[in-house]
């Protein structure tokens, strides 16, 4: 049984807001980035994206990602997944699975990957994945 408890003051919760884009070339394949030593995680393989920064909005915070780490042009972002958990240092983590598509292929990386596939899920999921990165491409149902 629930009770009022007129002292109840509640705890501010904080979170630190990521966000994962599936980026669909023509043929349907996925955009697969892998991950420079410089930006952590070095040579596993993951998706397009990054945190949100102060006072950012989503849909620009994910389309700023896909600009920097890209140069894509991409169309229809949708979000489709969110996973949260609690990262290594016991922050809670809560990101935001985005899908889109774009009409090139000629992806531009900047220093924090070192190379690029574009694959089917089933390839995808053979790589050395991010967790996150592994997450997504799981739960996508193209």
């Amino acid at each position: 049984m629930n009770t009022y408890d007129p002292n109840y003051v509640p705890k501010k919760s904080f979170a630190i807001v990521g966000q994962k884009v599936i980026i669909l070339n023509p043929r349907n394949q996925i955009l697969l980035l892998q991950r420079s030593e410089k930006s952590g995680l070095g040579d596993k393989w993951s998706l397009p994206g990054g945190a949100l920064e102060h006072n950012e909005e989503p849909f620009g915070a994910i389309k700023r990602e896909i600009d920097e780490e890209t140069q894509l042009v991409v169309k229809e972002i949708k979000p489709f997944h969110v996973k949260s958990y609690l990262n290594d240092d016991g922050d809670f983590v809560v990101i935001i699975g985005y899908v889109c598509q774009t009409d090139s292929e000629a992806v531009q990386l900047n220093w924090e990957h070192d190379d690029y596939k574009w694959l089917s899920k089933q390839e995808a999921l053979k790589l050395n994945l991010t967790p996150d990165g592994k997450t997504f491409i799981e739960s996508f149902n193209n």
